[in-house]
């Protein structure tokens, strides 16, 4: 593998390997032969190139936070390839705590232009949600109301509240009414809600609110957690744009004039990468993609059913498992993009930081936690071992209960990873794919798919 560049990670197959499981066994090779049937379908790998991979991670680094949200989303095959033209796009974010400690409001922006951009047009609703712990009156370092001085290693423009304002009055371009907010609010003492004025419900006929979902924690025998039971509730939000009620779980949908329509509600999970900690692991490990659940869960449940600051109580993996389960039985985001413009290694509000520029995506949370926090987080402070998920700390446990539900995997040699770098854009296995599928329908020659492999052989 070449460091710095654009490439394909993975320890089995090198740059020459990739080319023979082609057919090619020099950059001058007739093309011809093994075109027919080389690709399975958009922007997939090479049919039976990768039998053994289960999760596929794109990267883009030293990029900005736009142009690295573009890129990994055409790495990816496009944002069509997710998004249908009338869906309902719910984007989640990691927005509790100030400065690098919510995601980056730019990449946010970056990820609604995409969409609004897409191949075909764009005619549902995108809603920016996320659910903060404490009450918005009595704290100005949330997502929703950051207050400028708060804003440090984001955006200092707008906050959340601001941005959507922002492309609903047309400050971007053309207004966009669709474009809409399901603010979320607990008080971290009561359990109730404010923000948007949510509360326990039990169907859609009765409009925005959460819904109870008992999980009782099975995989943790000899444990404290085992056997603990917690309201794992769901949310129901209402456009303000159409009236239309988004039921979350898999097996929910669009609810409007008494049913469901044919409309589909599609997740986006944009999380931050941030140690937990400072100088010593926190009970809770590593803040990233799989995490970023407990957020999107109404009350404490699923973060105190297995986390807890003492350490005799404290079983990460019980966590995992119910992140687990409310990924397999609950809600089910389409795609992850963990958002590293910058990454907190001594905790997530503090200026011990590193701006990383770097955005990865897979639909695979664990995967992406695993190789985002191995790769991007813990080099920027070695010194603490706990930053690193090969080792036997929380972040791990948290992952393996996440994984033994059925959840990805955290095995790197069932992860494929393309990296693309600003600083040194080599081609890429992907661009060689796609050039193939133009290829195919007669928007490409023979001559510039060999040219690409010519380059790729030479690393260029």
């Amino acid at each position: 593998m070449k460091k710095g560049g654009a490439e394909m990670e993975n320890k089995k197959i090198d740059r020459r390997d990739f080319l023979k499981k082609l057919g090619i066994l020099t950059g001058s090779a007739v093309i011809a032969p093994f075109l027919p049937g080389i690709v399975k379908k958009d922007f997939s790998l090479i049919e039976n190139a990768h039998a053994d991979i289960v999760s596929n991670i794109f990267v883009s680094k030293n990029g900005d936070p736009i142009t690295n949200v573009q890129k990994v989303v055409d790495m990816a095959g496009g944002i069509a390839s997710y998004i249908d033209y009338d869906d309902i796009v719910v984007i989640k974010g990691n927005g509790q705590w100030s400065n690098q400690g919510y995601t980056h409001t730019q990449a946010i922006k970056s990820m609604i232009d995409v969409i609004l951009a897409r191949p075909g047009g764009f005619g549902g609703e995108i809603v920016l949600a996320e659910n903060i712990h404490f009450n918005n009156s009595s704290l100005n370092n949330n997502c929703w109301v950051q207050t400028a001085a708060n804003r440090a290693r984001n955006w200092s423009a707008y906050n959340w509240r601001e941005l959507i304002s922002a492309y609903q009055s047309g400050v971007f371009g053309t207004a966009h009414p669709n474009v809409i907010k399901a603010e979320l609010c607990n008080s971290a003492t009561s359990g109730t809600y404010s923000g948007d004025g949510y509360s326990l419900i039990t169907s859609p006929s009765q409009g925005r609110g959460y819904v109870s979902n008992n999980y009782t924690i099975q995989n943790c025998p000899g444990t404290p957690a085992q056997g603990r039971t917690r309201n794992l509730y769901y949310f129901m939000l209402q456009s303000s744009y159409s009236g239309k009620v988004f039921n979350l779980h898999r097996n929910g949908g669009v609810w409007v004039d008494g049913a469901y329509n044919s409309q589909k509600i599609k997740m986006i999970f944009m999380p931050n990468l941030n140690s937990h900690a400072t100088s010593s692991e926190s009970y809770a490990g590593v803040t990233s993609a799989v995490k970023c659940h407990i957020g999107f869960n109404a009350g404490d449940g699923m973060h105190y059913i297995g986390y807890s600051d003492t350490p005799s109580l404290n079983v990460p993996r019980a966590t995992g498992e119910a992140v687990g389960w409310f990924i397999t039985n609950t809600i089910q985001p389409t795609l992850y993009v963990t958002v590293a413009e910058w990454a907190g290694w001594g905790g997530r509000t503090s200026d011990d930081a590193t701006q990383t520029k770097t955005i990865g995506l897979c639909t695979d949370p664990v995967a992406l936690d695993y190789w985002m926090a191995k790769n991007v987080l813990y080099p920027t402070h070695t010194a603490y071992a706990y930053l690193n998920p090969e080792n036997d700390n929380n972040t791990r446990k948290t992952l393996e209960g996440c994984q033994a539900m059925g959840v990805g995997t955290i095995n790197e040699s069932e992860m494929l990873v393309s990296i693309y770098d600003y600083n040194n854009p080599l081609t890429t296995r992907l661009d060689i794919e796609k050039k193939i599928k133009q290829l195919k329908e007669g928007a490409a020659t023979q001559s510039e798919v060999m040219s690409l492999i010519d380059m790729y052989m030479k690393g260029q």
